[in-house]
């Protein structure tokens, strides 16, 4: 018997058209334990993002952490062939606080992670798995990227050697701050340069003339060429609209060496996707692989897009 998903509530609905579009995709569904020990979230608490965990004791004197990230879990237990990539796609609850607050939270999550021997055509198709996941959701989406290794390797063309220095220019560029660059980014550091990637419109064609003209390096070259290959693959999809190039969007160096991003639907007054390429995290724990993917926070679609009354007859 076939369900009328249009009488669900729009998160049941979403699970059900996305678990599809990713199993369509060659991704498979996993089921991550309720716990791990909390030094594997204390080891990388920089790729959370945030220190705040829900800790427990365990038996055997085991500090236990209840699960505050999926992609830790599955980097740590699934087994990764030798050639190509190992695709799954999860649907959980992670325990944490939100940026900026103090209180945890139960976040219903749904996301993907592509692990192994990554291919461009692999990057570019995570990213379009992602702008189609936002679509999805609401038509109405903005779908915005940004480069890490291209960042990383201006800051190396800029003069920015220092890591303190580094986090404080990485800061001033989330926060499209110009004004302090000259006081963080050490002496003889190019701030010019920096200045006018902080300066760059969103508009995807505008920012990548911008992104192209700064790159002067191997490094900065190979990202920029990777930003108009994934920009050209949009030209023929019907989201060719909805791509922004922004780079204030920064992840930490130490664990993003590549494309990252973040996505927004109309009604929803926050970032609800947010994903990119994370081979740090893998050479962290001794692999020496490729690894990227995202999440999207769905918990709170039901409040931004009620059942009408007459999908539920």
């Amino acid at each position: 018997m076939l369900i009328d998903t249009r009488s669900l509530p729009k998160d049941e609905r979403t699970y059900l058209e996305l678990g599809a579009l990713y199993e369509k995709q060659g991704y498979a569904l996993y089921k991550m334990k309720k716990f791990e020990e909390y030094s594997l979230y204390l080891d990388n608490r920089n790729f959370l993002g945030s220190e705040s965990v829900l800790t427990f004791q365990g038996f055997g004197g085991k500090l236990m952490a209840l699960k505050p990230d999926v992609t830790l879990s599955i980097v740590k237990n699934a087994r990764v062939p030798e050639k190509g990539c190992l695709k799954l796609y999860y649907r959980e609850s992670v325990y944490r606080t939100e940026r900026g607050g103090t209180d945890f939270k139960e976040i219903n999550q749904m996301g993907l992670e592509c692990i192994g021997a990554l291919t461009e055509e692999d990057v570019r198709g995570i990213c379009a798995l992602a702008a189609e996941s936002l679509s999805v959701i609401d038509e109405d989406f903005i779908f915005a990227v940004s480069h890490m290794g291209y960042l990383s390797a201006l800051l190396d063309e800029c003069g920015v050697a220092d890591e303190k220095n580094r986090r404080a220019v990485i800061e001033c560029l989330r926060a499209r701050n110009a004004h302090d660059l000259p006081a963080v980014a050490g002496e003889g550091a190019d701030t010019d340069t920096l200045a006018r990637v902080i300066g760059t419109d969103t508009d995807f064609s505008s920012a990548l003339a911008v992104v192209i003209s700064l790159a002067k390096g191997e490094g900065t070259r190979a990202a920029a060429e990777e930003l108009v290959a994934l920009y050209e693959s949009f030209a023929s999809t019907p989201y060719r609209g909805r791509i922004r190039l922004d780079l204030s969007i920064v992840n930490d160096v130490d664990y993003y060496n590549g494309m990252i991003f973040q996505g927004y639907v109309s009604r929803v007054p926050k970032m609800i996707l947010s994903g990119g390429r994370y081979d740090g995290l893998l050479s962290r724990i001794g692999r020496e692989q490729g690894a990227m993917g995202f999440a999207l926070n769905l918990g709170e679609l039901n409040a931004f897009y009620p059942v009408k009354r007459e999908e539920r007859i």
